[in-house]
């Protein structure tokens, strides 16, 4: 995923979050240190930490903590992650070997758990309330979501209300929470802070859907994951729910017991069927739909760069191919 327009306007902020990140994460135990940069230095985007310094910049009121904050953001992500692949046994991810495929499912645990009281510790430096209560109550919500993922597996009647209402705990809280947090610490005022955490609450679930869309019908060197990843773990998201839902009898029993038995030489004949379905089509008009009224918040804010550059941002990462 290529962010080059973003480089000249954060390059010094980006710049000192590796700083801080490479620092935070330096420990006497050689695991830590070892697992820890393999997950952070795995080819991730820092879009969470790029929201929330952007959120900040909207207003260029006050930067403090602004760098400690976004680690704390990556780090809270990196710990998701570890804990993700071990409970999907991923063996990929940005085209490198999972960090439990490599250590085992023991180690990439215990250092998601490291990455997570670091995290806190950091939040403790902040020492601000506010913060404190808008990542206790996320961090609760993102571990309501993956719960809530794990005991929808092989559930092929998921309706699309309840896996927009996963991947709203699971990836757009986060960004939600990004964003606000940015917004906190420019010491905006409520509105403010509510229009950013709407921001990237609609950022966050356009961002997962094109993930899942990517899943179907992207390229895997650009994805840097294997296609149908989803479907090979038995995770029902929008291309299946929605095929299943706007396709005839014979096609629809095909997609459900193709699924429920992991038959991933039939994933060609199930890709015809989305697409006569107009699956595709259907997702990228939700992407759409939630990239406009991400956009639409920004309207109470001044025009200048961090708008221009949130608004690129939104667009880009709801058209992106990896």
């Amino acid at each position: 995923m290529k962010l080059e327009f973003l480089k000249n306007y954060l390059e010094k902020d980006l710049v000192n979050l590796e700083s801080e990140i490479l620092e935070r994460t330096k420990t006497k135990v050689n695991l830590i240190n070892t697992l820890s940069k393999h997950i952070l230095k795995g080819g991730g985007k820092r879009l969470r930490p790029i929201v929330l310094i952007l959120a900040n910049k909207l207003c260029k009121k006050n930067k403090q903590h602004i760098i400690d904050a976004s680690v704390v953001v990556e780090f809270i992500h990196a710990a998701t992650l570890l804990h993700d692949d071990v409970v999907d046994k991923s063996k990929m991810r940005h085209s490198k070997e999972t960090a439990n495929s490599i250590w085992g499912n023991q180690g990439a645990v215990l250092v998601g758990d490291f990455l997570y009281s670091r995290a806190f510790e950091i939040i403790v430096e902040i020492n601000n309330p506010k913060i404190y209560q808008i990542l206790a109550k996320t961090t609760n919500i993102i571990s309501q979501g993956e719960v809530l993922q794990l005991m929808n597996l092989n559930n092929i009647n998921m309706t699309e209300n309840l896996y927009i209402e996963i991947i709203s705990r699971k990836t757009a809280k986060l960004f939600e929470a990004s964003c606000e947090i940015g917004s906190v610490l420019a010491a905006n005022n409520e509105n403010q802070n509510l229009a950013l955490a709407s921001f990237g609450n609609y950022f966050g679930l356009a961002y997962q859907l094109r993930n899942d869309y990517l899943d179907y019908f992207g390229e895997k060197n650009n994805t840097g994951k294997n296609i149908i990843e989803d479907f090979a773990e038995g995770k029902p998201t929008l291309p299946i729910i929605y095929a299943i839902q706007n396709t005839d009898k014979k096609s629809k029993q095909i997609i459900k017991n193709t699924f429920i038995n992991r038959d991933l030489k039939k994933i060609n004949l199930i890709l015809d069927i989305m697409l006569s379905s107009d699956v595709d089509k259907y997702i990228q008009s939700k992407i759409k739909q939630l990239n406009e009224k991400a956009i639409k918040q920004l309207d109470i804010f001044k025009d200048s760069k961090a708008k221009q550059i949130l608004i690129n941002l939104a667009r880009y990462c709801s058209t992106r191919d990896g």
